[in-house]
């Protein structure tokens, strides 16, 4: 490097700071602008000297090195941080380097280990001291490990899951499909007109939660990659489906590679449901491509956005000071798995009084 490597020393021992301050005046190159002798006061020192490198030592009154490291680095993400201890402890290495040291160098070491150990923070070379690098990359070996436990394990949980959902959808279209048929049979053989509505509105809710039942199954498979959707006839048939015409829509023939039409159809079912039954019209709707990304955006004025895009399953949110109807429950959830499954995602955003519905899917 041209100019000189701007360093700051850090420790609680005066002497120990003023021998550190000394030695490195006599390389070329290297110039000590500040002191500190607490965390607390490095993090301040920081801010008034914006040194290159922070020489740290780890163990300090009033804030320690990893504390002060990690808030220095979070104010100032240029400076670079060396840890000076006595301690080649796994655990203290590893706190270090958790908060963003670039070099741990163990006193009691030559000084042009220190010098090289500073210059090279100074370019971006990380830089580990000899006598820590075993215990180091003993602890790598065991983090490691231990994410694969955890990755195994989230896998597990997510097989787990997906055949929960299989098994329970299972259990509920047999008993399902047998009041279907038996309310069909009621309802073709006739009977009294309080009787008939009944029949009907059981009907409706049945077919209702047989829905709902496809929707989980989706949600629980794995989309396929293959084949192609086009937008238009997905929503035409999400538009039969909720009974009810948007006010507006732009839409184009061009398909959708990788994109699976069930997914499509049973997303944009979702949100121009919940923009008619709980919205305000006009309702619009429209698909566009941003990248790989494809979209489907329902629009209504319904002016409501929900508090975070998370839509957990059940949850009910409050609409009432905008729309005539409380609660998403799982239409929403379904829509931005469904979504996610597809590599994309759900917002929904209230903008200059409109409801702003985005659907997006990943294309192949």
């Amino acid at each position: 490097m041209n100019e000189s490597v701007r360093v700051m020393v850090v420790d609680d021992s005066p002497s120990t700071r003023t021998m550190l301050r000394e030695a490195l005046s006599l390389e070329g190159g290297i110039d000590v602008v500040a002191e500190a002798g607490t965390g607390r006061e490095a993090i301040s020192r920081a801010s008034e000297f914006f040194p290159d490198v922070v020489l740290m030592d780890v163990r300090m009154p009033d804030g320690d090195g990893v504390k002060a490291a990690r808030t220095i680095l979070t104010e100032h993400p240029a400076t670079r941080i060396v840890a000076l201890t006595w301690s080649d402890d796994p655990a203290t290495v590893r706190d270090m380097l958790t908060a963003g040291a670039i070099g741990y160098v163990v006193k009691g070491g030559t000084i042009e280990e220190l010098y090289g150990a500073i210059r090279r923070a100074a370019t971006g070379e990380p830089e580990l001291d000899q006598r820590v690098l075993p215990a180091a990359v003993e602890d790598l070996r065991r983090l490691l490990e231990e994410e694969r436990g955890r990755r195994e394990q989230v896998e597990r949980l997510a097989r787990a899951r997906t055949e929960f959902v299989q098994v329970l959808s299972h259990e509920l279209r047999t008993p399902l499909t047998v009041i279907s048929g038996a309310l069909r049979m009621l309802q073709k053989n006739g009977s009294g007109t309080e009787e008939s509505s009944i029949v009907e509105s059981a009907l409706r809710r049945t077919g209702e939660l047989e829905f709902l039942v496809e929707g989980l199954e989706l949600v629980a498979n794995v989309p396929s990659a293959e084949g192609a959707t086009n937008p238009k006839e997905a929503l035409e048939s999400a538009v039969k489906r909720v009974g009810a015409e948007p006010d507006v829509s732009n839409l184009d023939d061009e398909e959708w590679q990788g994109v699976p039409f069930r997914y499509v159809e049973r997303v944009a079912f979702e949100l121009l449901s919940n923009a008619v039954r709980h919205g305000r019209r006009p309702v619009e709707v429209s698909v566009g491509r941003r990248g790989v990304d494809a979209t489907l955006t329902v629009t209504d004025r319904g002016g409501w956005a929900p508090a975070a895009d998370d839509f957990s399953a059940f949850f009910q949110e409050d609409m009432s000071s905008t729309r005539p109807h409380g609660g998403f429950g799982l239409g929403l959830f379904l829509a931005s798995r469904l979504c996610q499954a597809c590599d994309g995602g759900l917002s929904i955003r209230e903008i200059d009084g409109a409801t702003v519905a985005e659907a997006r899917f990943r294309t192949r």
